[in-house]
């Protein structure tokens, strides 16, 4: 019971010579790059658009800019002065303050957003009533815009006594707290601001994946004498390491390129005292305001290569003992 089937090299024709029954047939069959395009042709069709959307809106522009790098250009016209718009920005103080407090806020902020929502997200799942009422709560704050929560934070934040939060620190004795007009302070300030506004949306995502996690592990521990934190500790945090490694390394992209609510505070010179000055504002400032698209572009792809090793040291650090590459 055994069939020798001989393939003809075109592909188009399989002759086909069964033992038992002494029979031969010829059998048509289709060319394997017609078969392919015949089952996954409408896929492709329908992915066309979106595909061509990303090349047009992303990639283009992406090359494009790498183009104007090794170019005196204002976006319009220029010519090419090869590595020199890279040579500047790396002797630019201007730039390398940039990126000095661009490092020195993403990080206070990565490390104070990990913390704090994953203790209130911790906190939530832990609850057994009101949970939907509090993840709708904390969760407010992520769909009001940057402007509007910078415009608001200026009012909270204003450095005399009529800030809402220097009002409140005179009730103590305290004395009014430049908030935002100390180049000391109003890092901090901008992190306190950033927190504020993204506590909601970080918390919700470490809370799908606290949810996750199955209860018979929580049982079998509080029949070992196992307590809440000592669960939480030697339970939860492993169990959440993964979705803790992807949140750092979002938060830290996002961090790296906020834009909105420092130019809103601190103008197009990072004040007070340029101590907002971050690489995307720098970026902002030289093709918008002076008209060197040359060096924004420059300094663009100077923030896609830190980005890129930031992201990849991040995961072999967070990943190292884990294995999870």
């Amino acid at each position: 019971m055994y069939s020798i089937i001989y393939l003809i090299l075109t592909g188009e024709v399989i002759y086909v010579k069964n033992a038992t029954m002494g029979k031969s047939a010829l059998l048509k069959t289709q060319n394997p790059i017609v078969a392919f395009v015949k089952q996954n042709g409408m896929g492709y069709v329908l992915c066309a658009p979106l595909l061509l959307a990303i090349f047009i809106l992303v990639f283009y522009p992406m090359f494009q800019v790498f183009m104007f790098s090794f170019q005196n250009t204002n976006g319009m016209s220029g010519r090419f002065i090869g590595l020199l718009n890279y040579r500047w920005i790396l002797n630019d103080t201007l730039f390398w303050n940039a990126v000095r407090n661009t490092f020195f806020i993403a990080a206070m902020a990565v490390v104070l957003q990990v913390i704090v929502t994953f203790i209130l997200a911790s906190m939530i799942n832990s609850l057994t009533h009101l949970k939907n009422f509090y993840k709708s709560l904390y969760f407010l704050p992520n769909v009001v815009s940057a402007v509007a929560v910078s415009m608001l934070f200026t009012f909270l934040m204003f450095p005399t006594d009529a800030g809402i939060i220097n009002s409140f620190l005179g009730i103590f004795g305290i004395a009014p707290v430049p908030w935002l007009a100390s180049a000391s302070i109003a890092p901090f300030s901008m992190v306190l601001m950033g927190l504020w506004r993204s506590v909601g949306f970080d918390t919700i995502l470490f809370l799908a994946g606290l949810q996750s996690i199955p209860g018979e592990i929580y049982e079998a521990a509080e029949v070992d004498g196992a307590t809440g934190l000592k669960k939480w500790w030697y339970i939860t945090i492993p169990s959440m390491k993964p979705i803790i490694v992807f949140m750092i390394m979002m938060m830290t992209i996002s961090q790296m390129q906020r834009f909105d609510d420092i130019w809103m505070i601190g103008g197009v010179g990072g004040n007070p005292g340029g101590s907002l000055q971050t690489i995307v504002l720098y970026i902002y400032r030289n093709a918008w305001v002076a008209r060197q698209v040359g060096i924004a572009s420059a300094a663009s792809m100077v923030l896609f290569v830190l980005i890129m090793g930031i992201t990849i040291i991040n995961n072999k650090v967070l990943n190292r003992d884990s294995g999870n590459n």
